[in-house]
Formats: structure tokens, C-alpha cells, sequence
């Protein structure tokens, strides 16, 4: 007697798949260059924005040595981008022409990339006066008035204290940061460094710091000084981040 041949299941393998190796990096890579590249074209945002994209670039490099490789390789291409057009958009505030010393605006006339100069109807004005770059950007500095320092004014030893009142003028089209510019870090009197004062509590200390200045709007501050005893020369120097000639004040002090 005959028994018909039995079939044998065999069960097929299943396939396991391999977990994803710095997938997450990758896709948040790509996330942050997007964020990057669509804030990058707002003035007020891009620092921020580069800084993301910045984060992202690493991720992205990191993410390469992962599984998703085409993921990364496009989030760090975004992430760059982001940077490149952030960067060129700064620039290009920095550079886009607005109003004259006098008030009158130029009409554009001048050249995207023309270099910033400084007006040459003033070489180095004196106290009252104004220094204009052709930006639009401008500086007033105003006579210096003499000043009490407090009991804990720094520096300890001061012969004597004059403060001036300095304002910015953002004649430009776009949000202008006064960190683009030194502001009172250079200041000589009588050919010797002047000190800057800085003085809680008394009369003379010097209230300048980084802001934003909107457009056709000004940023007034104060800057006070330790000077000789007796009247001098006093020299005031601010010199822009950008590419242009500094902002150069002489007079008695």
C-alpha cells in the first residue's frame, strides 16, 4: 500500500527592517534649512534665521554618516542657502542708499554696491555737527557739558568729567543695529586715551548700547568721559562694521 507524498510547508523568512541610523537628524536638518531659507529674506529675522541654519548644517554633516544620506545632503544645501542669502541680505541693507546729510534723499541714484564713503562736504566735523554715510545712516555728536560722577563711578581716579549726547540717525529704508558701529570706544583727549566713565549713580554714566533702530527713526544716548583737569583737544572716533570711512569728531573739551 502506497502513501501519496506529503507536502512540507516551509516558512519563508521575514524580513526585518533595519532601524533608521540618524534619520531623525537628518529630517530635522531639512526642516531647519526650510525655517532658514524662508526667514532669511526678513531684516529683522535673519540673524536668527543663520544661526538655525547654522544648528541645521551640523545635523545635517552629522546625519550623512547615517542612512538617510539624500535627506541630509538636502538639509545641509538648505541650511547653506538659508546662511548665503541671510548674509547677502544684511549686506544689502547696509548698503541700499537713503537720505543725505541735509535731509534730501537721493533717489537711488547710487549704485547697489557702491562703497559706503562719507559725506565729503564735512572732513571732521566738531561738536554740533553732523557726519552722514551714504547709506543714509548718520551721527550727531553734541557739545560736551560737564558732569558729577558718583561715588562709585569707574574709573576711580577722575580729574574731571564732560558728557556728550550722541544720535543715530537711520535714514535708510530698512532696520538699521547700532552694533554696525563702534559707539565711543575710541576717544582720545589731548592725544591720550580718554577713559569712559560709567557711573550708576551719579550724573555721568554712559547709557549707550546695541539696538535696533527702526527706519527714519533716531537712537539718542550718552557717553561721558575722564579728561585732564584743564580744557583740551577731545577727539571722538566711530567706526562702522561696514565698508566706509570712520566717523572722526575734534573739539575743546
Amino acid at each position: 500500500m502506497t502513501h501519496p507524498p506529503q507536502h512540507i510547508q516551509t516558512r519563508q523568512p521575514v524580513e526585518t527592517r533595519k532601524p533608521s541610523r540618524f534619520g531623525s537628524l537628518a529630517w530635522t536638518a531639512v526642516v531647519l534649512g526650510l525655517v532658514g531659507v524662508a526667514c532669511s529674506w526678513v531684516i529683522l529675522l535673519n540673524t536668527y534665521s543663520a544661526i538655525v541654519a547654522v544648528v541645521g548644517v551640523v545635523l545635517g554633516v552629522v546625519a550623512l554618516f547615517g542612512t538617510r544620506k539624500l535627506v541630509a545632503v538636502i538639509g545641509v544645501v538648505l541650511c547653506v542657502a538659508a546662511v548665503t542669502v541671510s548674509v547677502l541680505t544684511q549686506r544689502s541693507a547696509a548698503e541700499e542708499p537713503g537720505t543725505s546729510a541735509d535731509g534730501a534723499t537721493n533717489g537711488g541714484e547710487a549704485a547697489a554696491g557702491e562703497t559706503l564713503k562719507k559725506n565729503s562736504a564735512v572732513d571732521t566735523p566738531s561738536w554740533g555737527k553732523r557726519f552722514s554715510w551714504t547709506n543714509g545712516v548718520a551721527i550727531d555728536v553734541a557739545a560736551p557739558v560737564a558732569c558729577k560722577p558718583g561715588r562709585d563711578a569707574t574709573p576711580a581716579t577722575i580729574a574731571r568729567a564732560v558728557k556728550f549726547k550722541v544720535t543715530v540717525t537711520n535714514g535708510t529704508s530698512a532696520a538699521f543695529e547700532t552694533a554696525l558701529i563702534s559707539l565711543g570706544d575710541d576717544a582720545q583727549f589731548d592725544g591720550r586715551k580718554a577713559e569712559k566713565i560709567f557711573d550708576r549713580t551719579g550724573e555721568c554714566d554712559s547709557t549707550v548700547e546695541s539696538t535696533t533702530v527702526p527706519p527714519g527713526e533716531d537712537y539718542t544716548f550718552e557717553l561721558a568721559y575722564a579728561v585732564g583737569a584743564q580744557p583740551g583737544e577731545m577727539r571722538l572716533v566711530f567706526d562702522p562694521a561696514f565698508d566706509a570711512d570712520e566717523a572722526k569728531f575734534a573739539g575743546r573739551a
